[in-house]
């Protein structure tokens, strides 16, 4: 069982730094579907992973495999069986309550935005389904859910091009169609629970920048990419409230610059190779639960 639990660390070591360099390399921009999977898979593995091996050590006093060792539990075990386990129940219970307590903020957030929406938005004939507030600063944004909102500033309407609107509303119905705000979530999440961890951070940066390329790219097909990229300098420098995805960001630049030359697409073959890799990164809790199987046979 030591050997399971030293297992389960090695590979969240590793998990921790290949983080950094798939957050430094370029191809995930050109499959970003791709990469937004291994990115969710390597979280849910990670926090599975700390967890896991927390609990794997504070059992391995009393079996050798985990379901004989659960069926074994007594209170003679030394104390560093004991704080590996308090250890894991901290890790665990943290990730599930910030993970409940961010997803009850977020969804109170997004009812009282839209309450203050039914209020003060104004609806314009020509812009079917969005709400229109009366601020001069260009701001698009969309607040997720089941009853979701998209929101254009007056003052987009006066800087954009008619052309321009249309591609920054398609951008912001794209994040209320595929749902990103679900995406990003499990992520503020393990932000919260291991906020020293770098790698963590780089993960959240990624996969918000993510969410927005995708959104981009259906955009992007309707309305061109040199006309989005365009409507996104433009409202760059808005600020998106709290519960909202944006058209706007830091990483306005970056995307700017995938739409006026865009990457070619990945090859099947490295398309394969990158969802083997998330799938084998998923089995990976599974295969520290075997290995004390494996070792007693």
């Amino acid at each position: 069982m030591l050997v399971a639990a030293a297992v389960a660390a090695g590979l969240l070591l590793l998990l921790v730094l290949a983080a950094p360099r798939l957050a430094g390399a370029t191809w995930p921009l050109r499959a970003p579907s791709c990469a937004l999977l291994l990115w969710q898979a390597l979280g849910l593995a990670g926090g599975l992973l700390a967890v896991l091996g927390c609990a794997t050590a504070a059992l391995a006093p009393h079996g050798d495999t985990h379901l004989r060792a659960l069926a074994g539990v007594d209170a003679s075990a030394p104390w560093w069986s004991w704080a590996a386990g308090l250890l894991g129940l901290a890790v665990l219970l943290r990730l599930l309550q910030v993970l409940l307590t961010s997803t009850a903020r977020t969804l109170a957030t997004r009812r009282r935005h839209r309450a203050l929406l039914d209020l003060v938005a104004t609806r314009n004939p020509l812009l079917r389904g969005t709400h229109v507030v009366d601020h001069a600063v260009p701001v698009a944004y969309c607040v997720p859910g089941l009853r979701s909102r998209v929101v254009v500033s007056r003052g987009v309407l006066t800087a954009l091009q008619e052309d321009e609107v249309r591609a920054v509303l398609a951008h912001e119905r794209a994040h209320v169609a595929q749902r990103h705000d679900l995406v990003v979530l499990p992520f503020v999440a393990l932000g919260a629970t291991f906020p020293w961890l770098p790698a963590v951070r780089r993960a959240q940066e990624q996969v918000a920048l993510l969410v927005e390329v995708l959104a981009d790219r259906l955009a992007a097909r309707r309305h061109g990419g040199p006309v989005l990229a365009r409507a996104l300098g433009k409202v760059a420098g808005g600020r998106t409230p709290a519960g909202g995805l944006g058209a706007g960001g830091d990483d306005v630049l970056v995307r700017a610059c995938r739409l006026l030359d865009p990457p070619p697409p990945l090859p099947r073959a490295a398309l394969a190779l990158v969802l083997l890799a998330a799938g084998g990164v998923a089995l990976l809790p599974p295969l520290v639960l075997a290995v004390p199987v494996i070792l007693a046979s």
